[in-house]
């Protein structure tokens, strides 16, 4: 089993259903890196909920890319 790495650009990520429920890591324009599970896309935000529970909103504009792991059976 391997993995493959999946990055979302800022063009991208706005009402994008695919990111919904997926863990990620989200990379701001300031280079500040989050972790975490996004629970809401919207066309100009996005909530992104992280392992202590906290939930965090960030703008599409201020996020420069979004990259996530996927499991592949290959």
């Amino acid at each position: 089993m391997g993995k493959r790495q999946v990055i979302y650009r800022q063009d991208k990520i706005g009402n994008n259903p695919d990111l919904l429920n997926r863990e990620v890591n989200l990379v701001t324009k300031e280079n500040r890196v989050w972790h975490g599970r996004i629970i809401a896309v919207g066309s100009g935000d996005i909530m992104l909920k992280d392992d202590r529970s906290w939930k965090h909103q960030f703008t599409v504009d201020n996020i420069d890319k979004i990259y996530c792991d996927i499991k592949t059976d290959y």
